[in-house]
């Protein structure tokens, strides 16, 4: 009995031992005009591919230049958690992300961008979005391992107007590097307010029809 007790214990805890990635899913995530590019960086490919996307208007990659002091591709750290498939940046390290998008003149498009990262002495990436302005975000902690821990910061930006292309810089600290384990970068293009009145008004005529 107490063996079947102990097995029991271990299914009932494998979910908190498992490399489960936490994630935010924006309201119009399956909207149209939406892209999703995830990166687990499963192996050392560089430029890295990502490993999940959802984008109907071309494709996506991430360069990575690893800084001095950097390990570069790792598939885990001993004794500081569970994630795996992990860039050590070193100091001054990026990864450029470079992702094809609408290529519509519409007013706006929103980013939400999702970056996993170890912080004891290494600290989070350094962001930037070119065109660009920051509207908020916030950090969740995935793990605690270590003396630090595998945190996720979410970022969301506004590029007025909507580009057909989108640039996204993660560059790591210049004394203390960075070690990134997952991307997710979400996407929408909102079109004009004209545009949204006439999708509305044609879907009204469509149902009145149907009645």
């Amino acid at each position: 009995m107490r063996s079947l007790l102990s097995v029991l214990c271990i299914i009932v805890f494998l979910p908190t031992l498992a490399n489960a990635h936490v994630e935010f899913e924006p309201p119009w995530a399956s909207d149209e005009g939406t892209t999703l590019q995830e990166w687990t960086f499963d192996d050392d490919d560089n430029p890295a591919p990502p490993e999940n996307i959802r984008n109907e208007y071309g494709e996506a990659a991430a360069l990575i230049t690893v800084g001095d002091l950097g390990e570069g591709w790792l598939h885990s750290l001993p004794g500081l958690g569970t994630q795996t498939g992990l860039w050590d940046l070193g100091s001054g390290g990026t990864i450029v992300l470079e992702i094809d998008n609408r290529d519509e003149p519409l007013p706006y498009k929103e980013i939400w961008l999702q970056v996993t990262y170890y912080m004891d002495i290494s600290q989070p990436p350094i962001v930037d979005v070119p065109g660009a302005t920051f509207l908020g975000g916030e950090t969740v902690i995935v793990e605690e391992s270590g003396i630090g821990g595998w945190y996720l910061d979410l970022s969301k930006w506004r590029m007025e107007p909507n580009p057909s292309h989108e640039t996204i810089i993660l560059t790591a600290d210049p004394s203390w590097g960075a070690v990134i384990d997952q991307i997710v970068v979400n996407t929408i293009c909102i079109p004009e307010p004209v545009s949204l009145g006439l999708l509305a008004f044609g879907s009204l005529l469509f149902l009145r029809k149907r009645r």
